[in-house]
């Protein structure tokens, strides 16, 4: 079998926006402890041009090289941005708005498909006309939804059954697009906001919701796939932590649930080229590999 098409679900570009990323990345690698895991240690020469025209230039070069044929880039839309990630990042312009990301679309000769950030600390009726204007007037494929860092009406931090998101659900599901939640080590104050009854939950409330789990809901690895047993219109896109420890059973599961998982490598966390020749070393099928590689990720975006 020739090499399948290639969709990365998660790749965030080296613009001044994103800078917080790539100083996580390129900070780890100085770190006294090693990390023996190839993606995460592993570097492109785009990562080294955060803010420059060179360093998107680089990015669509590493994409032929790699053999991606389409990035999907998320937003961030916060209007109030939670103190720890200014303070990681070092500055005020964390937001991914839908103006940068048509606008790199144009750059990336259409191969750049862009997701709303949704501000989940905004009114439900302020955050549900920015959805509508993303989806229609935009063309955005989705919407992003990250809650680790906001706070709910009663003070505590906000969990994926809320009430005052269900109107953002509804939307979703109405327009019959994708939303992508995150997860993840970085997803929140700390590693408790990869909490995974209460998605349980709204996936009981809404069946039809077309949900990835970005980062795969790394480390609670086995109630994430479970998961996905449960709910047919549940994905998984572990991305790197495929290579983190406990991983594996991530590998295991897209044998059983092959329309169920997604590739991406989250760059800049992994280079394109290294994340997509690992992946493809994986112990599966041909006709799994290609739908974990590339068919469904074009089923949930329509292509």
């Amino acid at each position: 079998m020739s090499t399948p098409k290639v969709i990365d679900f998660r790749c965030r570009p080296p613009i001044t926006a994103q800078k917080l990323l790539f100083d996580i990345k390129l900070g780890r690698l100085k770190w006294k402890n090693k990390f023996v895991c190839k993606p995460a240690m592993a570097t492109s020469p785009s990562m080294y041009k955060v803010g420059e025209q060179e360093g998107l230039d680089l990015l669509f070069r590493e994409m032929d090289e790699a053999g991606v044929d389409i990035i999907v880039v998320p937003g961030r839309n916060l209007a109030n941005p939670p103190k720890a990630v200014l303070q990681l990042s070092g500055t005020d312009k964390i937001n991914v708005t839908d103006e940068m990301m048509i606008d790199l679309g144009r750059r990336f000769d259409n191969r750049a498909i862009g997701l709303h950030g949704i501000d989940a600390e905004r009114s439900a009726q302020e955050a549900v006309a920015a959805i509508e204007t993303a989806l229609g007037e935009h063309g955005m494929a989705g919407a992003v939804l990250e809650i680790g860092y906001s706070i709910g009406a009663d003070g505590q931090p906000l969990k994926a059954n809320d009430s005052r998101l269900y109107p953002i659900y509804e939307t979703m599901v109405k327009h019959d697009k994708l939303l992508m939640y995150m997860s993840g080590i970085y997803a929140g104050h700390d590693i408790g906001a990869n909490d995974w009854p209460p998605l349980d939950r709204v996936m009981q409330d809404f069946p039809d919701l077309k949900l990835v789990l970005a980062h795969g809901g790394y480390p609670r690895v086995l109630d994430a796939v479970a998961l996905a047993v449960k709910h047919p219109n549940f994905y998984l896109s572990p991305d790197i932590y495929c290579f983190f420890p406990g991983g594996k059973l991530y590998v295991e599961a897209i044998g059983m649930l092959p329309d169920q998982f997604i590739f991406a490598s989250a760059y800049p966390f992994g280079p394109l080229k290294e994340s997509v020749e690992l992946s493809l070393q994986f112990p599966l099928s041909n006709e799994v590999k290609e739908k974990y590689m590339y068919g469904n990720a074009a089923r949930l975006l329509a292509l």
